[in-house]
């Protein structure tokens, strides 16, 4: 115990103090914040209102659009000072998203001008909205550049709703009734959890499953890839010869695992507390956090399952290592080792949403993807108690089984140079160490 102390020791002082773990450590962080800020921030900049023309079969239903999409937008933006005011030449200055001119002269010359203007940039766009078009039900944005999708529907929510507006007044409703019978109805998502209503919505839920699963995907391949190169590194420079002349060869891979692990932790820890830092304090201000609450018992199974998925998979990288002689070869063995890692994050929509179909279930409690596939029903849908239980015995019991057959394969394969072994010869390597 007390020479697996000290390579666990050695292990986390070596990559700690280096150079590049600092620099990663640090550097991560920045980088994924610069990567969430700066798409936002050059979307907005140079942003400014875009010049459009209304074209209307009548000037005053002309004037209603506008007054429609301008009340919609101060609405979206939450201010209502800067709605704008209208002239004697209809002309009409919007708030800082829109400048709109009504054009109440629906023909083809007038349309053909239009367009020219758009191509000179004079204007940015036009709305071909006259009686004929609504009838039709096919309503015309034409501008430069496509208008993404989210914008076309708000677009046509809002067009649809100030025509029906429109309708209903022409046939002697009030408006205050009007607001009533074309008010939209909100269906909010809510789930039922130990007899009582949570209030988190199914989106909430998969954000939550997909940073804590991507999160246990991405450190359980860095540092299982962090173990196997170790092991090729002292098994090149000869290192490992000298350190089994005072450790066993399951000490040796006990304390590399643990070791790496450990670092991989405090590198976890500090990129979490850096988030917090930098990000907590603008989503707070843009977002209701409320809804992200993460309960003690899903933080709970997030470590236990981060653990136990670590120390699976880093055994068989232990293993890789002690087999090849380049890190080319371990790339190419590790693939067999990442499919069910691989093939877990790709279940993730089946299991969000179907997390009790018998095949998830049972999945879930085989132990190569049950780090993921479990942890993802545990959050979504707690499964019944036997069923975690059993997922998590079956782990432990294969780390336990692995450990022992992977300290035999690496007793013996550290000390094997040349040619990478086959398959019968590793089968002879545990029969060796057995003995």
């Amino acid at each position: 115990m007390r020479n697996t102390w000290l390579i666990i020791k050695r292990e986390y002082l070596e990559r700690v103090r280096t150079r590049s773990f600092l620099v990663l450590t640090l550097l991560a962080p920045a980088i994924m914040t610069a990567l969430m800020v700066l798409p936002a921030k050059l979307a907005t900049m140079g942003e400014k209102a875009q010049h459009i023309v209304v074209v209307t079969s009548t000037a005053q239903f002309g004037e209603i659009v506008r007054q429609g999409l301008l009340s919609a937008e101060s609405a979206k933006s939450g201010s209502d000072d800067e709605t704008g005011s209208s002239s004697s030449s209809g002309k009409l200055i919007a708030d800082k998203h829109y400048v709109i001119d009504v054009d109440a002269n629906p023909t083809e010359t007038e349309r053909a001008a239009l367009r020219d203007k758009v191509n000179s940039k004079a204007i940015d766009g036009y709305l071909w909205l006259t009686d004929d078009a609504i009838a039709a039900g096919k309503i015309t944005f034409a501008t430069r550049s496509v208008a993404n999708s989210g914008a076309r529907a708000r677009l046509s929510e809002e067009l649809s709703s100030i025509i029906q507006h429109d309708r209903l007044s022409r046939n002697g409703v009030p408006s205050d009734q009007a607001d009533v019978l074309l008010k939209l109805i909100k269906v909010e998502a809510s789930r039922i959890e130990q007899g009582r209503e949570t209030g988190d919505s199914g989106s909430t839920k998969f954000i939550e499953v997909l940073v804590m699963v991507m999160l246990i995907y991405v450190a359980v391949l860095l540092y299982g890839i962090s173990v196997m190169r170790s092991v090729l590194e002292e098994k090149n420079s000869r290192v490992l010869e000298v350190l089994l002349s005072s450790a066993t060869s399951t000490e040796l891979m006990i304390g590399k695992i643990f070791g790496v692990g450990a670092v991989g932790l405090t590198q976890i820890i500090v990129w979490v507390v850096m988030a917090g830092v930098l990000a907590f304090p603008s989503m707070a201000m843009s977002m209701d956090l409320s809804q992200f609450a993460i309960s003690p018992g899903v933080l709970v199974a997030f470590a236990v399952f981060f653990l136990l998925g670590y120390l699976l998979f880093s055994a068989l990288y232990a293993a890789i290592g002690a087999i090849t002689t380049t890190e080319q070869e371990g790339q190419q063995l590790q693939f067999v080792i990442v499919i069910p890692l691989v093939l877990s994050v790709f279940m993730l929509s089946s299991v969000v949403r179907t997390p009790d179909a018998p095949i998830v279930a049972w999945l879930s409690m085989f132990p190569f993807f049950a780090p993921v596939v479990m942890y993802a029903r545990i959050v979504i849908q707690t499964p019944p108690a036997w069923q975690i239980a059993l997922s998590v015995a079956l782990l432990i019991a294969t780390i336990a089984g692995l450990l022992v057959v992977c300290a035999r394969i690496y007793r013996v394969g550290v000390l094997i140079y040349g040619k990478r072994p086959s398959l019968p010869e590793i089968l002879k390597w545990l029969k060796y160490a057995k003995s």
